[in-house]
């Protein structure tokens, strides 16, 4: 525990998933109170609520006393809008705002995702947040609806609110695989380990204010190129990536390289 940190209530939702599972650790090493929420109990954390996204009541009851709510819930993959997006990516994540509002926590932090950005293509330029968002799918539009859905409520509301757009997180070695297949793959690679430290900084640091929003592009350090701009992380939240492309996993990539 680190003894210069005041300690927040944080709620977790998805906490069972890939990045879910190493922030709840990292947060409660750093001596905050997490809890979880999934649709399974959370290992490591003693404190969780089991639920869906689609059931508001649990919602609430989950948001409720909390300090910030990371939301990493979702649907993640790229799938039928109505049939499989819908709930979880946009009913579910208006039920987190609404919680947030009414139980009048002071910092979400929302989960977006590079996805957002494909339809700009990757050239020699590094990509802005301020070059707006260019969705080529419908899980990316439902991450674009988040990141507007996170503008309007701090917009309205005394909230802070990070919308966190992640880089390529290999949840398996599968997923390697493809990563390391790709062209770009390398260099916009986010680490496990880089993971746990950008939602420290989310929790932690001060900026942004209350009524403001922010969207921060969240990678490790690129292998070869600069892809995406994380300068803005740095300097708002104080985010420093220390793992490049295959540092920071939680399983071996011997054989894939």
């Amino acid at each position: 525990m680190d003894i210069t940190v005041k300690p927040k209530r944080i709620l977790v939702t998805g906490s069972t998933g890939a990045i879910g599972q190493p922030v709840c650790r990292h947060l409660l090493a750093r001596g905050h109170i997490v809890r979880g929420f999934a649709r399974r109990p959370t290992p490591y954390v003693a404190d969780h609520v089991i639920g869906d996204l689609n059931d508001k009541e649990k919602v609430y009851e989950a948001v409720e006393g909390m300090d910030t709510v990371i939301h990493l819930g979702a649907y993640p993959n790229p799938a039928d809008f109505i049939d499989v997006l819908l709930q979880p990516n946009v009913v579910g994540l208006h039920y987190i705002c609404e919680a947030v509002r009414a139980c009048k926590v002071k910092r979400l932090v929302l989960s977006s995702s590079v996805q957002t950005i494909l339809g700009h293509g990757f050239s020699d330029k590094v990509i802005q947040v301020e070059d707006g968002p260019a969705p080529v799918n419908h899980y990316a539009l439902t991450k674009v609806w988040a990141e507007a859905a996170g503008d309007m409520l701090a917009r309205c509301h005394p909230v802070s609110v990070i919308s966190v757009r992640i880089g390529w997180l290999p949840r398996n070695r599968e997923e390697a695989k493809g990563l390391v297949s790709s062209e770009v793959g390398p260099d916009v690679f986010f680490s496990h380990d880089d993971a746990q430290r950008f939602y420290e900084r989310c929790v932690e640091s001060e900026q942004p204010d209350p009524g403001h929003s922010v969207t921060l592009f969240a990678t490790s350090r690129p292998l070869t190129t600069a892809r995406l701009d994380i300068e803005s992380a740095k300097r708002l939240i104080g985010y420093e990536p220390q793992d490049t492309w295959p540092e920071g996993l939680p399983y071996s990539v011997e054989g894939l390289l």
